[in-house]
């Protein structure tokens, strides 16, 4: 086949991949409700308040396709959009080498991440293009190559938070031994790719630096505190780590030979203070912003025996991240991805039909019997998120949670508070105090007053002064009870 036609047919391949999977919902994967609730609150179709840890703006650029639909059909095809041109990107910078082609159309990474509604795909497409212009300004240390290497890095920082540290691999990998001058443009190209990001920031939450600084102190919190609902990080396993060496394309270790590391310095510098950045919280989602640029030089330096067998792995791997996803094409499983099927096995459940299906239908129902009310949400503080993300209709006003809910009750703001104080060893007079405060919006208008029935996922509320009235399908319906005079 030519080159072309290659292309062509692998990019119908993805789009058919990420129609079949849950063909009437989106893939419940990480982090996808953080993109795809976020779309549909700028859509103006969820009925609850916004809430996301991650960065507002990719959502916000894909508001329009869910307004347009009032579905999530065409954002079923973001990742593949953003695949299609990493594609086209991998096989010009490699000057049309196919080799490089075929190696990186056989990856797992692009079948893997196909049906998976992710900032990461841009990301790694704007990875890429950085790579390009720091590669080249390496050979002719233009400034503007560096400018446009920063600005394409902070336009990665814009959609995905974990794309700033990155950024700063970046930096310290290939700007370590020039003049320091080139890593303050750096910077600053990087500052002038982040401004999408700080002036939406600054009109929506008056702080331009507000979704940093939060992901930020969340990380913070979690690595030191175990996160403000004091969940933490789940207990180390080895399974996690074993799967990305695993991902990690066979023949990378062999370019830490001598002569490979001093012909690649600069980029084995990067790529391996990226890896042991991902294996803080390893994934194999995490390896995709790096995988193109190990695919180019893998392309360039495999000999045929060594490319063939690299091609093997690639295929078997992509076989079986591909798997999880046809079996999803009508079913639900708790094995929604490979990832998950390893760390699951031998579990392995299938239900139809979905489980979002019949909460749907449930939540039909209730609308018609309780019409033009708001419900709080139980059992646990983010249960509406699930509720939210597949109702549709009008007849709904909103969605509470639990945990605002309570608050309210109690006559409470603060959800959770940090002090972080000096403790002098000597005599002296002042000592400083910082106070990190996170708190429910003091411009919530909702009317709790007027709240007067309940929904839960499960048949315990976990509200008091609430009675069970009627279970639907799956879902739990609760009435609030008055004391009496």
């Amino acid at each position: 086949m030519k080159n072309n036609a290659i292309i062509l047919f692998v990019i119908i391949s993805l789009f058919l991949l990420a129609l079949i999977t849950v063909p009437r919902d989106l893939l419940e994967a990480t982090d996808v409700p953080d993109y795809s609730d976020t779309a549909k609150f700028f859509a103006g179709e969820y009925k609850a308040k916004y809430r996301s840890s991650h960065s507002i703006m990719y959502g916000l650029m894909l508001s329009p396709y869910v307004k347009l639909t009032e579905s999530f059909f065409i954002l079923k095809f973001a990742s593949v959009f953003w695949l299609s041109l990493l594609i086209l990107s991998i096989y010009y910078i490699s000057n049309k080498d196919k080799r490089t082609l075929i190696l990186f159309i056989t990856a797992p990474f692009i079948w893997y991440m196909s049906p998976w509604l992710s900032p990461v795909p841009i990301v790694s497409l704007l990875f890429l293009w950085t790579y390009h212009f720091i590669a080249k300004f390496e050979k002719e240390e233009k400034i503007k190559y560096i400018i446009y290497a920063g600005v394409l890095a902070g336009l990665a920082s814009v959609f995905w938070d974990a794309a700033l540290y990155f950024s700063i691999i970046f930096l310290i990998s290939f700007l370590y031994n020039k003049k320091f001058f080139f890593s303050w443009i750096f910077l600053l190209a990087l500052l002038i790719g982040l401004l999408p990001r700080l002036i939406v920031n600054q009109v929506l939450f008056n702080f331009a630096f507000f979704e940093i600084l939060k992901n930020f102190l969340a990380l913070s919190s979690f690595l030191f505190e175990g996160g403000i609902y004091e969940q933490g990080y789940s207990s180390p396993s080895l399974v996690p780590f074993l799967i990305v060496f695993t991902f990690i394309p066979f023949y990378f270790y062999s370019f830490y030979k001598k002569t490979s590391l001093i012909k690649y310095k600069k980029t084995m510098i990067f790529l391996t203070l990226s890896i042991l950045f991902i294996l803080l919280n390893p994934q194999i989602r995490v390896l995709l912003p790096i995988i193109p640029i190990i695919i180019l030089i893998l392309g360039r330096e495999l000999n045929a025996k060594r490319y063939k067998r690299q091609l093997i792995i690639f295929s078997i791997l992509s076989l079986l991240v591909i798997l999880p996803y046809l079996v999803q094409a009508k079913y639900e499983t708790n094995n929604r991805n490979f990832e998950v099927a390893i760390q699951e096995f031998p579990n392995f459940e299938l239900k139809y039909p979905t489980t979002k299906e019949l909460i749907k239908s449930d939540l039909d129902e209730i609308a018609k019997e309780y019409p033009d009310q708001i419900f709080v949400i139980g059992n646990i503080n983010d249960a509406y998120i699930k509720l939210a993300h597949v109702y549709w209709g009008d007849d709904i006003k909103e969605f509470i949670s639990m945990e605002d809910y309570n608050l309210f009750l109690n006559n409470q703001e603060t959800i959770a508070k940090k002090e972080i104080r000096t403790d002098a060893k000597i005599n002296a007079r002042r000592e400083l105090r910082i106070i990190i405060d996170w708190r429910k919006n003091s411009k919530d208008k909702t009317d709790y007053d007027s709240i007067r029935y309940a929904i839960s996922i499960d048949k315990e509320l976990g509200l008091e002064n609430f009675r069970f009235v009627k279970k639907y399908k799956t879902l739990y319906l609760f009435e609030k009870v008055y004391p009496s005079a």
